[in-house]
């Protein structure tokens, strides 16, 4: 190691490079929920070369899943690349290529425990999710929540069309009833706010 703290490779010494290594993951993992607001199985099962591929021509990564990769593929088959924003992709070859190294993975997963170098367990994506969200907000959350949030943005928006939460539904491998039903976090009052602006519109024209 040279005198400046650094490799000679201009890396810094492994206890310094993990921890920046683990704070990078967190990063990119709470970026992949927003881009990509799946299932955390997704996240803890993301292989380099089989679910998560880079297109070096557009220079972006994306999700590549068969239908035995995912909850509902029974239902809905294979799925088109769902690709991540290209906003990321320097950042995730910077973890990589130079910073994912010092978390000692034992496989192809882009994401793994920071203590173990093994894929991620259920708890561990749920631990980190939480306390990113946590640091940050003072109040916590999960992967499934993050989900739900993503949909009642949506949903709250007043431009988005019945083909554009079909469209979101299909993204995020479930049908459009559960995505009302199950993921929809708006109250009574907001789900008929439009109605009620419609019917205003209406009136104040007789």
């Amino acid at each position: 190691d040279r005198e400046d703290g650094k490799t000679a490779g201009g890396l810094p010494p492994n206890d310094v490079g993990r921890r920046i290594a683990k704070k990078y993951q967190r990063y990119l993992l709470l970026a992949f929920f927003s881009s990509l607001p799946d299932r955390q199985r997704t996240m803890r099962e993301l292989e380099v070369g089989r679910t998560f591929l880079r297109n070096d021509e557009t220079n972006t990564w994306a999700v590549k899943h068969g239908f035995q990769d995912y909850k509902t593929g029974n239902t809905y088959g294979d799925r088109p690349p769902l690709g991540l924003s290209p906003a990321l992709t320097s950042s995730i070859d910077d973890y990589w290529k130079y910073w994912r190294p010092y978390l000692k993975p034992s496989s192809d997963h882009f994401f793994v425990g920071p203590n173990t170098g093994k894929p991620f367990t259920v708890e561990g994506i749920r631990y980190q999710v939480g306390k990113a969200c946590y640091d940050q907000t003072g109040k916590k959350t999960n992967p499934h929540l993050l989900r739900d949030m993503i949909v009642t943005h949506v949903r709250d928006s007043a431009d988005v069309s019945e083909r554009d939460l079909e469209a979101l539904a299909l993204f995020m491998g479930h049908s459009v009833s559960m995505q009302r039903s199950s993921y929809d976090r708006r109250t009574l009052d907001q789900k008929v706010a439009p109605a009620v602006e419609l019917l205003q519109n209406i009136n104040s024209r007789m």
